[in-house]
């Protein structure tokens, strides 16, 4: 994909990425995976599906067997241009789970949320019928948003959330985050590869803008100071890609027409670099849990 982010842009997503995004803690000091009763995928882009059936199939290789497999999400913002209609990304994902070996009898749709936060209580719901220890499959992009949100369930939804089960709940949550270069993130499946990386570095700079904006609102407070190197990149890439923060400004308007026409124009280029995606990590799994 041609680039349309300067070695400036690119640098600053790297700063950005390497201290606002959670690491993975879901294996020991030896490597071995823990012993999961569920794995999630989320967000609408189906990198998390990937790596949820990854997990599925080394939970039942270590310790002999499945895990349920949550797959979570609503009908979202650009899921709805490329998605089949009414398709939730919920169902996008558990599509993709199927193809990689997922059982369906281990599936479990969870697409009624519009936002971090109902996915996040979504899943509460779902693990608080039979707890145990949880999963949750994440790019690195998300994975800061959705661990602050998640964390604070007990705060935005206090009326609905059981304190004493959401303790049992958190202490059992772990991430799974592999590291991811630019070039990886930027791919037409995921429609980070259109307009020359728009939608992506405009998503990496709303990373910084939403912590500063719901920390102890929506999002639990950071327990690290964010560094003035990552703050400084953070604002240069907001003033230049502020799709995903303040559309209503010059470049974001512009970037959004830019953005909406090509969804609309590689559609079909999107759903057919899909399939080719699939059916890789489907031979990749296949050979590597023979």
């Amino acid at each position: 994909m041609e680039k349309f982010f300067t070695k400036n842009d690119y640098a600053d997503a790297e700063k950005i990425l390497a201290q606002l995004s959670v690491k993975t803690n879901c294996f020991d000091v030896n490597g071995k995976i823990v012993s999961a009763k569920y794995v999630v995928c989320i967000d609408d882009d189906i990198t998390s599906a990937f790596y949820a059936a990854d997990l599925y199939h080394l939970i039942f290789q270590t310790y002999g067997f499945h895990p349920t497999v949550l797959c979570v999400g609503g009908v979202g913002s650009l899921s709805k241009y490329i998605n089949p209609k009414g398709e939730s990304e919920g169902k996008k994902l558990e599509k993709v789970c199927l193809l990689l070996g997922v059982f369906a009898t281990h599936i479990v749709v969870l697409d009624n949320g519009t936002n971090t936060g109902l996915n996040c209580l979504d899943i509460y719901n779902e693990v608080a019928k039979d707890v145990g220890s949880v999963v949750v499959c994440l790019t690195q992009r998300l994975s800061l948003r959705f661990k602050q949100t998640f964390e604070f369930l007990d705060h935005q939804y206090s009326l609905v959330v059981n304190q004493r089960v959401f303790s049992e709940i958190s202490a059992s949550v772990f991430y799974y985050v592999p590291p991811e270069g630019l070039d990886d993130m930027m791919q037409l499946y995921n429609c980070k590869g259109l307009c020359k990386g728009v939608l992506l570095l405009s998503e990496i700079a709303s990373i910084y803008d939403r912590i500063s904006r719901y920390s102890g609102k929506l999002q639990k407070p950071l327990n690290f100071d964010i560094s003035l190197v990552v703050a400084g990149a953070s604002k240069r890439l907001a003033k230049k890609y502020p799709l995903k923060i303040n559309m209503f400004c010059f470049n974001g308007l512009w970037q959004f027409v830019w953005v909406f026409f090509a969804l609309l124009r590689h559609k079909k280029h999107i759903r057919y670099e899909m399939r080719l995606t699939v059916k890789k990590w489907h031979r990749y799994l296949q050979e590597k849990y023979r």
